[in-house]
């Protein structure tokens, strides 16, 4: 008699079988590349973007940008009072965003090296629009498109999403002192901003050339924590859309 299937561990089968397809090893397609990758994994807070970019960063032999979160000063006086410190915690990001993509650029991409972000400029907008006042925000809008107009872009955006419980029961667990006060109101409010930009494509008019593809990936169906096949889904969906592209553009 045998035994009996678990159809848990025979769908994650399923998903890893990937031996058929030339994505099969990153390594060997991106040999043949003539020009370095330039990824970013996009979300809201609490969906796992560090988690992904790090091993995303191992698998594809490239850098990591991480963004810088806990040294902006203004961050937990934010969270307690965010009508007060809104404008000076935004500009903060968007300057410092933009000078670690100007070194990712300089040191990186003209070097020949690929690159994984954490974050792409874009957020910038999603979190101004929600905590700035309308006449900040105006004003914030036009220092963005002056500043980042010559910022290297990505070919491809990992739009991570999910349940706002799920977000908020991850946001807990990781227990960061200046999160602790975040309401769910806000997560419902950042979720749908995100969904604006990345699922109905407002965030294609943001970028001065070829708008990059953008690849969703629900977090309830792909848990690229746990199951390595679903970080080998996720890299061979990033290789097959940036090779499809390049292949328009040649």
């Amino acid at each position: 008699m045998s035994a009996p299937v678990n159809p848990v561990k025979q769908q994650n089968k399923s998903k890893s079988n990937t031996s058929d397809s030339k994505f099969a090893q990153p390594k060997s397609w991106l040999h043949h590349q003539k020009d370095p990758l330039f990824i970013a994994v996009e979300g809201p807070i609490g969906v796992g973007k560090t988690t992904l970019t790090k091993l995303l960063t191992e698998k594809l032999q490239a850098s990591c940008l991480k963004e810088i979160i806990e040294e902006n000063p203004y961050l937990e006086k934010f969270y307690e009072n965010v009508e007060e410190y809104a404008f000076q915690t935004e500009m903060f990001f968007l300057c410092n965003r933009i000078k670690q993509l100007e070194d990712a650029q300089k040191k990186k991409l003209e070097q020949g090296d690929s690159v994984v972000a954490d974050y792409s400029i874009v957020k910038n907008l999603i979190f101004a629009g929600l905590t700035l006042q309308p006449h900040h925000f105006e004003k914030y809008k036009q220092v963005f498109e002056i500043l980042t107009k010559d910022l290297p872009q990505p070919e491809v955006i990992i739009y991570l999403h999910g349940d706002v419980d799920l977000l908020m029961k991850r946001i807990a667990l990781r227990d960061r002192p200046f999160e602790r006060n975040m309401s769910r109101d806000y997560m419902e409010k950042l979720s749908e901003a995100y969904d604006r930009y990345f699922f109905h494509g407002a965030s294609k008019t943001l970028f001065n050339h070829i708008p990059p593809d953008i690849i969703p990936i629900n977090i309830r169906d792909r848990d690229f924590i746990n199951q390595p096949a679903d970080v080998d889904f996720i890299i061979e969906k990033v290789l097959e859309t940036m090779s499809q592209r390049r292949n328009k553009q040649c």
